[in-house]
C-alpha cells in the first residue's frame, strides 16, 4: 500500500473510537433556542482528525501526487430533537490558481465528503492570494455517523510542473436547534425547456411539492445557489467566473452560453430555520442555439422559430403533362394539360411532415374539353388537415376536400381548366400552337396539417395527380401505375387502348406500356399541337416500352419543330 493509501486510510477511517482534539471545537449558545458548532482543522490537529503526510499536507506546498484528507466530526447526534439549520465548510487555502481563463489547463483542486464531490466542485481562489471557499454540506453527511471524511484532490488535471497550493485550515460550522419540529421535505425539481438546453433560453428551475413542503405544515422558503462549468470541468460559484450572482430560481439568457454546464442547488428553509438536504438540477447547455427547442440547431433548421417545422424538402424543378383522351390514345401529343411544379415538403424535427406547399405554373393547355385538375393524397385523411388553400394568377380561396372518398385527401386545384388558359393572341388553345406564347399562368398551393403525418403515409411528390372533365367525373387520367379514386369509373378500364391492372402492377397504360401522363423531372417543352409525342420525342417509345429501364433522359431529346418553343 502506497503512503498515500495508509495516511488516507488512518484518517478516514470511521473505526478510531477515541475522538483527538482537533485544533479548535466550540459550541455556542445563540440564546434564541439555536447553536453555533465550530470545528478547525490544520496543521496542528491530531489523529483521526488529521495524520499529517511528510514534507506535504496542511501549511506544505503539495502538487498533484501530494493528495490528502482529514475528518471533521459533530459529537451531538445522540439527541433525537437536534435539528441542523445549516452546515458549512470553509477551507482557506493559498495560490489556487482556478480562475476561468486556464480553460482545463488550470488548477483545479477538488473537494469531496464522504467520497462525494461537493458543489462547487473545487477550491476557488486567485493566484498568489489567500481565498476562502465555502462548501454546502449535505446533511446526509454528518447525520448518518457525525463523522464527515474531507478529501483534496489537487491539480486534478496533473500538471505536476505548474501547481502547487497550500491549505491553512478547514472549518465546519454548524448551527442547529434543540426542537420536535421536522426538517422540510427535500425540494422536487423540473425545469422549463426541459428537453431545450439552448445558449437562448433562460434556465428556470421550478419546485414542484411546494404544497406538501414540510412534514409539520410550517411554511417554506426555498434558498437558490447557482453553479457553472464554463471550461474547467467542474462547476464553481456563478460569480467566480463573472457571472451574476445569482440567488433565485432564474438565469437569464444572457448570461448564458453554449457549451457551459449549469448546476442549481435548491434548499427548503422551514419557518424555524430548519433545512432539508440541498436538491440539484443540472443543464449541459448545447453549443448550439435552438430557439425552438425542437433538436435541431438554428443553423441547420429551416425555421428556427418554430417547433413545429424544422426542414424544406423541394422536388427539382419537373413537369406534369396529360392527354385527356383516355382511354383512347387520341393524338397523343399529351399537351391537353401541362404544368411546371416544384413541390416543397415542409417538415419538423423527427421527419413527419407538417405542411405541403406547392409552386407551379399552368404552361399549357391543348385540350378542347373542359378538364379539371386534382391532387389526391392516399392514406390521408380530411381529419388530419388544418387549411388548406391555392392561389391562381393572384386569386386565392380555400381548398375543399372532395366529399366521397374513405382514407384518401382529395382536392380539385383547378375546377376548370379553360377559364385560366385563354391564350392572349387568339389562339384556340393556350401554349400548344406555334406562335402563341402567352404569359404561364402562376399557381400556389398550400396544406398544413394539424399535427403531422407519416412521410410514409403521404408519399412522394408529386403524390397522386390527374385531371377529369368537368361533365364527366369518372373519367379519370392519372400517371401510370397510380390508383384511380373511389369516384373513378372502374368500368372504363380495360377499354380502348387502356390495359390497366386495378389494384396489379400496372395502371393507366396501353398494352404497349405508353402512359397517359407524364412526370417529368426536368423543365420540358411538350409537343406542338396535334403532334403525337412519339413524334416529338422519338426516345420515349423505347423509354415506355422498357418500363423506363432505357432512354431515361429523352426528354432532353427533342424534334426540332415538334416541340413549343423548341425551333
Amino acid at each position: 500500500m502506497s503512503l498515500k493509501k495508509i495516511i488516507l486510510a488512518s484518517v478516514l477511517s470511521p473505526s478510531f473510537c477515541v475522538i483527538a482534539a482537533a485544533t479548535s471545537t466550540s459550541t455556542v449558545d445563540n440564546q434564541d433556542g439555536t447553536f453555533t458548532y465550530t470545528q478547525r482543522i490544520n496543521k496542528q490537529s491530531t489523529a483521526p482528525h488529521y495524520l499529517a503526510p511528510q514534507n506535504y499536507g496542511f501549511d506544505f506546498y503539495s502538487h498533484y501526487s501530494q493528495d490528502y484528507g482529514w475528518q471533521h466530526s459533530f459529537e451531538n447526534l445522540e439527541d433525537p430533537l437536534l435539528k441542523i439549520q445549516s452546515a458549512t465548510l470553509l477551507i482557506r487555502g493559498y495560490d489556487i490558481d482556478s480562475e476561468s481563463f486556464h480553460g482545463t489547463s488550470g488548477e483545479y483542486d477538488g473537494i469531496s465528503v464522504d467520497g462525494s464531490e461537493l458543489n462547487p466542485g473545487l477550491l476557488q481562489g486567485t493566484n498568489g492570494t489567500w481565498s476562502e471557499t465555502s462548501f454546502d454540506v449535505p446533511l446526509s453527511a454528518i447525520t448518518d455517523d457525525g463523522l464527515v471524511n474531507v478529501f483534496l484532490d489537487i491539480d486534478m488535471n496533473h500538471d505536476y510542473v505548474k501547481w502547487k497550493t497550500t491549505l491553512d485550515y478547514s472549518e465546519l460550522v454548524i448551527t442547529y436547534a434543540i426542537t420536535p419540529n421536522d426538517s422540510p421535505y427535500l425540494p422536487v425539481l423540473t425545469v422549463e425547456n426541459e428537453s431545450c438546453l439552448s445558449p437562448d433560453k433562460d434556465l428556470v428551475i421550478v419546485v414542484d411539492n411546494t404544497e406538501n413542503a414540510d412534514p409539520d405544515g410550517d411554511s417554506v422558503t426555498y434558498q437558490y445557489r447557482w453553479f457553472v462549468d464554463v471550461g474547467q470541468g467542474e462547476v464553481v460559484d456563478d460569480e467566480i467566473v463573472g457571472k451574476t450572482d445569482h440567488s433565485g430560481s432564474t438565469v437569464l439568457a444572457s448570461q448564458v452560453q453554449g457549451g457551459e454546464i449549469w448546476r442549481v442547488q435548491v434548499t427548503a428553509i422551514d419557518s424555524n430555520g430548519l433545512i432539508s438536504n440541498p436538491a440539484f438540477y443540472t443543464w449541459e447547455v448545447s453549443a448550439d442555439t435552438d430557439s425552438d427547442c425542437d433538436g435541431i440547431s438554428n443553423i441547420d433548421d429551416d425555421y428556427p422559430n418554430d417547433p413545429q417545422r424544422a426542414s424544406n424538402n423541394y422536388t427539382v424543378k419537373s413537369t406534369l403533362a396529360f392527354e385527356d383522351l383516355w382511354p383512347n390514345k387520341g393524338d397523343y401529343d399529351l399537351n391537353d394539360f401541362v404544368m411546371g411544379y416544384t413541390f416543397n415538403v415542409i417538415k419538423n424535427a423527427d421527419n413527419q411532415v407538417k405542411q405541403i406547399d406547392l409552386t407551379g405554373s399552368i404552361n399549357a393547355r391543348g385540350a378542347s374539353n373542359a378538364n379539371a385538375f386534382a391532387l389526391a393524397f392516399d392514406n390521408i385523411s380530411n381529419e388530419s388537415v388544418q387549411s388548406a388553400s391555392i392561389d391562381i394568377a393572384g386569386n386565392t380561396r380555400s381548398l375543399v376536400a372532395e366529399a366521397g372518398h374513405t382514407n384518401q385527401l382529395v382536392y380539385t386545384l383547378v375546377e376548370n381548366i379553360h377559364d385560366v388558359t385563354a391564350s392572349a393572341n387568339g389562339y384556340q388553345f393556350f401554349n400548344t400552337q406555334s406562335g402563341d406564347e402567352s404569359d404561364v399562368v402562376p399557381v400556389t398551393m398550400s396544406i398544413i396539417f394539424n399535427d403531422t403525418v407519416n412521410t410514409s403515409d403521404i408519399g412522394n411528390a408529386p403524390f397522386n395527380p390527374f385531371i377529369y372533365p368537368v361533365n364527366d367525373r369518372g373519367r379519370e387520367v392519372h400517371l401510370p401505375n397510380h390508383s384511380p379514386t373511389a369516384l373513378a369509373n372502374a368500368d372504363l378500364f380495360k377499354t380502348g387502348d387502356d390495359n390497366s391492372e386495378v389494384g396489379g402492377a400496372q395502371t393507366y397504360m396501353t398494352t404497349d406500356g405508353h402512359p397517359w401522363a407524364l412526370d417529368v423531372t426536368s423543365v420540358w417543352s411538350h409537343p406542338i399541337e396535334n403532334v403525337d409525342i412519339v413524334n416529338a420525342y422519338p426516345m420515349i417509345k423505347e423509354w415506355a416500352e422498357s418500363k423506363k429501364g432505357k432512354n431515361t433522359t429523352w426528354y432532353n431529346e427533342p424534334v426540332k419543330g415538334k416541340c413549343w418553343k423548341c425551333n
